[in-house]
């Protein structure tokens, strides 16, 4: 159940916990299966839409390839490597081209080279984790 926590101080995130926390970021990687190659995943720069939906861009190549065909996801995180705490935010979605929307759509790419093609991921289901340290397990300065 959403925000309940778990064993080992793992906590499932709601909904919309999920969205709030992929807002905060511009990055995430992006996966998707490639029959007979075997999964791709790669790091894309992102926005979420007003409408619950993942837009990037991408130009030539194997994520060209790959927008349309079956289920894609984006992986975002925060970890605090220190502390042993963080979140996860998984987007599971179908892919597909924003034609009309191209000159609308902000989303800046850190690759060098054109980027010419806007990626809509419209989600099918959202998940995510956050890991914290019981208190007890921590120092005054939250250390363990």
């Amino acid at each position: 159940m959403a925000g309940q926590p778990e064993v080992g101080g793992l906590r499932e995130l709601s909904v919309a916990e999920c969205w709030q926390l992929a807002a905060t970021k511009s990055v995430g990687r992006f996966a998707a299966n490639r029959p007979g190659m075997g999964p791709l995943v790669v790091p894309v720069n992102y926005v979420i839409d007003g409408d619950h939906s993942v837009v990037f861009r991408t130009g030539p190549g194997a994520k060209f390839n790959a927008v349309g065909h079956g289920v894609t996801v984006i992986e975002i995180d925060e970890i605090e490597p220190i502390r042993h705490t963080g979140w996860s935010v998984v987007i599971e979605g179908t892919t597909s081209w924003l034609y009309e929307e191209q000159d609308k759509t902000v989303v800046e790419s850190w690759a060098p080279g054109p980027r010419p093609y806007v990626v809509r991921m419209t989600p099918v289901r959202v998940s995510g984790r956050r890991i914290h340290l019981p208190q007890a397990d921590t120092d005054a300065r939250g250390y363990r």
